[in-house]
């Protein structure tokens, strides 16, 4: 569809924009849709993403394809802002951007194979499992739950490349400080999940050997932060909120605020969950009083003997 609607007029040859309002011809509609970026790719992220994986997941039962799309959406959105036929970015920006991306994108995509031991598909999320066990009526409330709400994080994380898409204006020091920083934040990130993963294979590895397992990772980054994964993942979001803030559109951090409310609500979860297991409720208590959320910070001292 996009490809289609890039390549409808000659270069060029893009009608006057229409308004907002009903199209009385396919061209006013073409027009309409390029004139109006923001609008095009939400609707093409409601109909290809947000109705037909609900669509799926209706049919297989699990909402599992959003996690490995997460780590594509996000370069497919940028693609399409930076790939339109009226966009005007500077280059050097754009490559420091899109670069930073897709180094996220490389991590992510090898750390959600790694984690399910290079299966696709054969697992959901704990979380929306949870919902459907628990609630009767999760076949319609996922429509929301799960893809409505991942459609405003996803759209809204990528605004910076709007942003960065629709502007000449040259780069300034805020953009290699953005650079820099997301580099940071994915190397934080793919540090604490390669950490996660090696506590986890070497509990398998103790289990097999009729040894006791380790009940909490208290090693490596996660002895400063009790979420490295999560931290290293909000300093890149924020750090390409940083490009669209450079190129004068501070508002469009709000997809990024949106993003770090809900991994606040995450974290709750995730940390409930991890108290729910009596084995380590106690020593998790313990950790939790002494560790920092997200932000890697010297612990403070145990208060157990």
């Amino acid at each position: 569809c996009t490809l289609a609607l890039f390549g409808r007029f000659p270069e060029g040859a893009i009608p006057p924009d229409p308004g907002l309002v009903w199209p009385a011809s396919a061209d006013e509609a073409a027009a309409l849709l390029l004139h109006h970026p923001l609008l095009t790719a939400n609707l093409l992220f409601l109909v290809f993403v947000d109705l037909q994986f609900w669509a799926i997941a209706l049919v297989q039962r699990s909402s599992w394809l959003i996690d490995p799309y997460w780590t594509l959406l996000p370069l497919l959105l940028a693609w399409f802002y930076l790939a339109h036929p009226m966009a005007t970015p500077d280059g050097t920006r754009a490559l420091l951007a899109c670069a930073a991306l897709v180094v996220w994108s490389a991590r992510l995509t090898y750390n959600y194979f790694r984690r399910e031991k290079w299966r696709f598909g054969l697992r959901e999320d704990w979380r929306y499992a949870k919902m459907r066990r628990e609630r009767s009526g999760f076949w319609w409330e996922q429509f929301l739950v799960v893809h409505i709400v991942q459609h405003f994080m996803l759209v809204g994380l990528t605004l910076p490349f709007w942003a960065i898409s629709f502007c000449s204006q040259p780069p300034g020091p805020l953009d290699l400080v953005a650079f820099g920083l997301a580099l940071a934040g994915v190397a934080i990130a793919g540090a604490a999940d390669t950490q996660l993963d090696r506590f986890m294979r070497a509990n398998q590895e103790r289990l097999a050997r009729g040894e006791p397992k380790v009940w909490l990772l208290e090693t490596g980054l996660w002895r400063y932060s009790r979420h490295p994964n999560y931290f290293g993942e909000q300093l890149f979001w924020w750090s390409i909120a940083a490009f669209g803030i450079a190129r004068g559109e501070p508002w469009v951090v709000v997809g990024t605020l949106l993003n770090s409310c809900v991994l606040a609500a995450v974290t709750v979860m995730t940390e409930r969950k991890i108290a729910e297991v009596p084995e380590r409720s106690a020593l998790f208590a313990d950790y939790r009083s002494r560790t920092s959320v997200w932000i890697p910070w010297p612990p403070r001292r145990s208060s157990l003997p």
